[in-house]
C-alpha cells in the first residue's frame, strides 16, 4: 500500500512474510516503488545515466595503505568524531569488487555505540572524510551526490536489535549524529530487527530489514528519523552493492540495493540548500547505547569499492 507521510511524500509499504514482499521479486517491487514514487528519478530521467557503469565516476576510494597518511589524503580523511580504530582492519579479500584489500569492521560480543559504558567488549568504528581535502571541492558544492559501496556481512551475521552503516553528510562533523543537530545532515543506513515506516514486515536479527537513518536541520532535537525501504541486509557472506541519491536542494532521497531501486521519497529533509556535502561518514556499529543492541558473538563485516559521483554509478 502507500502511506502518505506528515511531510506530503509518499512510501511503499510492502507487506510480506518469508520471500520479501509476499510473493514480488525484487525488481517487481522496484518497478512498483518507481511507479508510485514521484520523485523517484527514472532510468532516463535527470541525474541518472542509462545504465549502470555508464556514469564517470568522480571520486573511488580503496584500502590501499589503510590508514596510513597517503591513504588518509586520497580520502580527505578528518580526524574529528572518529573512534574505533582497533576495530578497523585493512584484510586481503581476491573476492571483493574493485579488488583487495577491503576494510574489515569487527563487532564485539554484546557491543554497541561507542559511548555504552557498560558494553563487554567494543565493536564498531567510526570516521569521516572530506571531499574537499581529497580534491573534491566541485563535488562539495554539488546541489545532487551519489555514494555507492560493497558491503559483505559474515554468513550466519547475528543483527541483533540495529546497528548503523556509511552514509553521506553535510555541515560539521559531530552535528549530525549521536542526538546532536546542527546546520548539518547525515544519510546513514540502519539495520534493524522490526519493521520501521516504509519497511519490509520480515525483520528479524537474521534477516535485517533496512532504512535510511536520517539526521537534517530541521530535525532540531532527538535521534535521527527512520525512512523505511524495500530490502532486507543479507548476512550471506556475498558482496552486495548500496547506493545512495541525495539531493540537498529539494530533499529527495532515493536507493538502490544490488542494482534495485528500493527507497525513493521526495522532500524528507529541509534546510540543507545551503550546506554543502562534506564527505563520507563511515559509521558502523550496533546501537543504540547500550549492550541490548550487541551481537551474541563476535561479528564481521567487510566494505570496498567507495566511489562519489554526481551521476549515477552503478556496479
Amino acid at each position: 500500500m502507500i502511506r502518505a507521510l506528515a511531510s506530503g511524500s509518499l512510501l511503499l509499504v510492502v507487506a510480506c512474510s518469508g520471500a520479501p514482499s509476499g510473493g514480488l521479486s525484487l525488481a517487481a517491487q522496484s518497478r512498483l516503488l518507481r511507479s508510485t514514487s514521484p520523485g523517484a528519478p527514472s532510468p532516463s530521467g535527470p541525474g541518472v545515466s542509462p545504465a549502470p557503469g555508464d556514469a564517470a565516476v568522480n571520486w573511488s576510494g580503496q584500502f590501499t595503505g589503510y590508514p596510513g597518511a597517503e591513504w588518509q589524503r586520497a580520502w580527505g580523511y578528518a580526524p574529528e568524531g572518529s573512534f574505533g580504530q582497533a576495530q578497523l582492519s585493512a584484510v586481503a579479500d581476491p573476492s571483493a569488487p574493485g579488488g583487495s584489500p577491503v576494510l574489515r569492521v569487527t563487532y564485539g560480543k554484546g557491543s554497541s555505540a561507542n559511548s555504552c559504558a557498560d558494553c563487554p567488549e567494543p565493536g564498531g568504528g567510526q570516521f569521516y572524510t572530506s571531499l574537499a581535502s581529497a580534491g573534491q571541492p566541485a563535488l562539495a558544492a554539488a546541489s545532487v551526490l551519489y555514494l555507492r559501496y560493497y558491503v559483505k556481512f559474515s554468513a550466519g551475521f547475528d543483527f541483533g536489535r540495529g546497528g548503523k552503516l556509511p552514509g553521506l553528510y553535510g555541515g560539521s562533523p559531530g552535528e549530525a549524529s549521536g542526538g546532536h543537530h546542527g546546520q548539518a545532515f547525515s544519510t546513514r543506513y540502519m539495520w534493524r530487527n522490526h519493521p520501521v515506516a516504509g519497511s519490509l514486515s520480515d525483520c528479524s536479527s537474521a534477516v535485517a530489514c533496512a532504512e535510511v537513518y536520517l539526521y537534517a536541520p530541521q530535525l532540531s532535537q532527538g535521534y535521527g528519523q527512520d525512512i523505511g525501504g524495500i530490502w532486507n541486509w543479507q548476512g550471506d557472506g556475498s558482496w552486495h552493492m548500496i547506493e545512495q541519491r541525495v539531493d540537498r536542494g529539494n530533499g529527495d532521497i532515493t536507493v538502490w540495493y544490488d542494482g534495485v531501486q528500493v527507497l525513493s521519497v521526495t522532500g524528507m529533509f529541509r534546510g540543507a540548500a545551503s550546506v554543502p556535502f562534506s564527505g563520507i561518514l563511515f559509521s558502523t556499529f550496533f546501537g543504540g547505547h547500550d549492550t541490548s543492541w550487541g551481537p551474541s558473538k563476535d561479528e564481521y563485516a567487510y566494505f570496498g569499492n567507495f566511489a562519489v559521483s554526481s551521476t549515477y554509478i552503478g556496479r
